[in-house]
């Protein structure tokens, strides 16, 4: 093997890794709430929350590179047991696909949370909830091609591979997510919040690799198991308003998933450019242990929150991604509909 043929081997060997471990995440983890905790459905002030995010990754490595979109609605829908408490509900769906045979892992989940509110003016939340719904792994089998299968002109022929038909098309299974985020409001000019999550928590089994089939007819192979490893999310954020006009947002992520780590450290500074309009543009940076410079760009406008983000590839992979990581765009918009006010009218009738 030639010495520049090694990063090659390296980068087919760790996108073999991610493709056996494959979940979503994101860069812009805070604006994708419901794939970061299931508690975060309904929490925030407003009659409904829609959104979106979508990530593209490696495509400076891989003709087919990572590509995920993900969408979501929630609202807080009715109040709780107790005078401050609230419970919100969402919809999520998300879709991760990548590689030439097409890789996927897409969702649909149903979440609701419990909001239990402490403190006089309540600005202190205990958020607990979780999804569920069903997920589905494929893959284009067709589009499968196994060593054994070439003959000595070098074509393929699928009758050849013992390989042949062990691979399944798709996997369906249910799923469960759990997740808890702790809230408080220090001041007129601090909050907090840190929050830890629990996704693929009932381990459902599935499995691409059925028990294999000979060449010729017979009986179609049957679906092996592998549990499905959980996903463990521990995150956080500070905000801090340092003035009229300037913020800042120190953020954290910590996921594993089956020994596979990523840690996150972001700062997002926000400032204040049309108080009239309430329009606050946004910026940061942010770095991923070991892989990537996180740039951060942004925008809210009213109820609308907008961001970009794009990852510069620091890692050993960057003699072939030449410093190119993943990209991402997300909004969210706030629906904040209220009944008016009915103000009764008092008639005064002086006595004579």
């Amino acid at each position: 093997m030639r010495p520049q043929q090694l990063p090659v081997l390296f980068v087919l060997l760790l996108l073999g890794r991610l493709a056996h471990a494959q979940d979503i995440h994101f860069t812009q983890y805070n604006m994708s709430p419901m794939t970061l905790n299931p508690a975060n459905a309904g929490r925030f002030e407003g009659t409904a929350r829609i959104g979106g995010i979508y990530r593209s990754q490696w495509s400076s490595v891989i003709n087919n590179p990572y590509s995920t979109p993900s969408a979501w609605v929630d609202a807080p829908i009715i109040r709780g047991f107790r005078s401050k408490d609230w419970v919100g509900v969402g919809l999520m769906l998300y879709q991760d696909r990548a590689g030439s045979a097409g890789l996927t892992h897409g969702a649909f989940k149903f979440g609701a949370t419990y909001h239990f509110a402490f403190g006089k003016k309540g600005n202190t939340v205990l958020s607990i909830g979780g999804h569920y719904g069903g997920e589905q792994r494929r893959i284009d089998i067709n589009r499968l091609q196994f060593a054994d299968g070439f003959n000595n002109q070098g074509e393929y022929v699928p009758a050849l591979s013992m390989d042949n038909g062990r691979v399944l098309g798709s996997a369906n299974y249910n799923d469960i997510d759990l997740g808890t985020v702790f809230y408080s409001k220090l001041n007129k000019t601090m909050d907090f919040h840190v929050g830890f999550s629990i996704y693929h928590f009932t381990r459902p089994n599935y499995s691409l690799i059925g028990g294999g089939q000979s060449p010729g007819p017979g009986p179609a192979p049957q679906q092996g198991f592998a549990r499905l490893p959980r996903r463990y999310v521990t995150h956080g954020q500070f905000n801090m308003e340092l003035s009229k006009r300037v913020t800042l947002s120190p953020t954290f992520l910590f996921q594993t998933m089956e020994g596979n780590d990523e840690i996150i450290v972001q700062g997002l500074a926000g400032y204040l450019f049309n108080e009239e309009k309430d329009i606050t543009l946004r910026a940061g940076v942010g770095y991923r242990l070991s892989d990537a410079i996180n740039v951060l760009v942004g925008a809210k406008i009213k109820d609308l929150t907008i961001g970009a983000a794009y990852d510069i590839n620091i890692s050993d992979l960057t003699i072939v991604s030449n410093y190119r990581g993943g990209f991402e765009i997300a909004a969210n918009y706030i629906i904040k509909i209220y009944k008016p006010t009915v103000v009764k009218p008092k008639v005064l009738c002086p006595r004579f």
